[in-house]
């Protein structure tokens, strides 16, 4: 397993674990003398200890961190929706959490849209640190939840830098740096080849 970042170490982690379930190693390999056989088993074994080893870092983090690692960086299968469900369940009490205590009292439409936002915020986020891509602008956001453009820095451009600085100051920062202390051996030594 070549290792480049904790964000790519589990992705490739969580995508050997799926990939490899019910892999068997070839036990005539060494027998029938076939050394590129051996070889590929061996490399088999070794990135199997080494994803388990990035998934076991994954797995001792607190939530919402564990399950916001799985979300933003395994494969998007449907392996991973429940960690996508405990996630938007804490995310759903956190921004239910600001909005009271929030000095503005937003009408019910109004706060519902600001979870909107938020929601929207989050994807994008995943997208634009998985890809480099924004899936969600605000120009595309202020039209799927149907702001009009002369509230939305009124009401809403707040609540998107929040929680975008959430993601990636918070959220992220925490998740990869307990990955990375945990793995850390693993990435010094493929960073020294």
């Amino acid at each position: 397993m070549k290792l480049y970042s904790a964000r790519q170490a589990i992705h490739d982690a969580y995508a050997i674990h799926l990939t490899s379930k019910g892999f068997e190693v070839n036990p005539l390999a060494s027998r029938m003398g076939s050394h590129s056989i051996k070889q590929e088993n061996d490399l088999l074994i070794c990135n199997a200890v080494e994803a388990g080893k990035i998934i076991a870092a994954v797995e001792k983090l607190d939530e919402p961190f564990r399950s916001w690692a799985k979300w933003v960086y395994a494969p998007r299968t449907e392996h991973f929706m429940p960690e996508q469900g405990r996630f938007f369940q804490w995310l759903e009490r956190d921004v239910t959490e600001k909005l009271a205590k929030s000095e503005r009292d937003y009408r019910e439409a109004t706060q519902q849209r600001i979870r909107d936002v938020v929601a929207y915020t989050v994807m994008d986020y995943r997208s634009y640190a998985t890809n480099g891509q924004h899936l969600y602008p605000a120009s595309l956001i202020i039209k799927k939840c149907r702001i009009q453009r002369q509230n939305w820095k009124r009401d809403f451009q707040e609540w998107h830098g929040v929680y975008w600085k959430m993601c990636d100051e918070y959220l992220d920062k925490t998740a990869l740096i307990g990955i990375v202390r945990d793995v850390q051996s693993l990435l010094l030594r493929y960073s020294a080849k």
